[in-house]
């Protein structure tokens, strides 16, 4: 990788897997947390959080034994060419599957506060034609953009949580474990929570772009840690706000505990609009880094000189997928799948590339 390439810096990159983790799923993270651990919902939150900082650790400890190399590219060093190509395409599948339930979730809330008559012919192709322009940029580019709106998204996110704290209640996060609320066996069910944290794979294609890879450890963990401290605050405020049984029956717990909140201020007086309006953005960050990090994968796998030829041959197939996912269920099942997927992902394929990282290394050290 040439040194004029590498242009990221290490908060940005922080922001990068803050902006590609935190989309669509933080809306119904606590509703889906909620139904398996009750009142105690922000445990489960932080937990899953911590275990996939564990895992955003190897894949960065990964990515830095080919520091200028993507995955694609190590992927089959390690597993020879069949097999690592296989291994890339799913990777691009990953990343691609991101893309149309982003864009269904955010038609779906433009539908419901914001633009309620608009086609969703209209909604979807905008916002699909915006992400593919975002996408056909190069990574130095988008970073900025994704700066600026994932810093806006998580400061109206914190206010507004802030905010609905005057409803807040701690005998709402009690009894603290209760037997009778732990349902384990809708764990399968709510599996789906593993979306939420699906971001930090990422570090696997960007590292070759940032400027000190050595430093990509600590903005790895650090960017992980800073979402695993937004879902479990969020958490807690939305149970704290409604209570666990409450809360396991809302389909939007962001927008009713921005409904929840009375501020005497009359440009102020619908936070749940100007909450959705910034969410729109996180989820914007989402879908265009996916939509990036998708067509490098399959232009690094195919020899394709420029990424943007990939963005925009996607652009088709992404608006006819989103536009088979015509409701809650279908695209809550999408992302049960892309949970299952990021399990494999995070806890099967990274771990055991590392593991063969370190052989080779031990090795080519016994030939010297």
């Amino acid at each position: 990788m040439n040194k004029e390439l590498r242009t990221l810096s290490s908060r940005q990159v922080t922001l990068i897997l803050v902006g590609f983790t935190i989309g669509a799923g933080v809306l119904t993270l606590p509703s889906a947390a909620a139904r398996v651990f009750g009142a105690s919902g922000w445990v489960w939150v932080l937990a899953v959080g911590l275990l996939f900082t564990g895992a955003a650790f190897v894949a960065v400890k990964l990515a830095q034994e080919f520091p200028k190399e993507t995955i694609v590219e190590y992927s089959q060093k390690l597993l020879g060419k069949p097999v690592g190509i296989l291994f890339s395409l799913v990777l691009a599948l990953f990343f691609f599957s991101f893309i149309p339930i982003e864009t269904r979730v955010m038609q779906e809330l433009v539908n419901i506060s914001i633009l309620p008559s608009a086609p969703t012919w209209f909604v979807n192709g905008l916002f699909i034609l915006t992400m593919a322009y975002g996408a056909s940029r190069e990574i130095d580019q988008l970073a900025l953009v994704n700066e600026i709106l994932i810093e806006i998204a998580l400061f109206v996110g914190l206010f507004v949580s802030i905010l609905a704290w005057q409803h807040f209640k701690p005998i709402h996060l009690l009894p603290f474990l209760a037997k009778d609320q732990i349902q384990l066996e809708r764990l399968g069910e709510e599996i789906g929570t593993a979306f939420s944290y699906a971001g930090f794979p990422a570090i696997n294609m960007i590292l070759p772009y940032i400027r000190s890879p050595q430093k990509a450890s600590t903005a790895t963990v650090v960017g992980t840690l800073l979402v695993v401290v937004v879902y479990t605050f969020f958490t807690i405020s939305v149970l704290g706000v409604f209570g666990y049984y409450e809360t396991i029956h809302l389909s939007w717990p962001g927008l009713e505990l921005a409904k929840s909140v009375n501020f005497e201020a009359v440009i102020l007086e619908r936070l749940d609009l100007i909450l959705l309006i910034s969410w729109i953005s996180a989820i914007f960050t989402t879908g265009v880094l996916a939509y990036f990090l998708a067509a490098l994968t399959l232009s690094k796998l195919f020899g394709v000189s420029k990424h943007a030829v990939v963005v925009w041959a996607m652009a088709p197939l992404i608006y006819y997928l989103s536009a088979s996912l015509k409701n809650y269920f279908t695209w809550n099942r999408w992302g049960l799948y892309i949970s299952v997927l990021t399990l494999v992902i995070s806890f099967v394929f990274l771990p055991f590339l590392y593991i063969l990282a370190l052989i080779k290394q031990r090795r080519q050290q016994r030939g010297r």
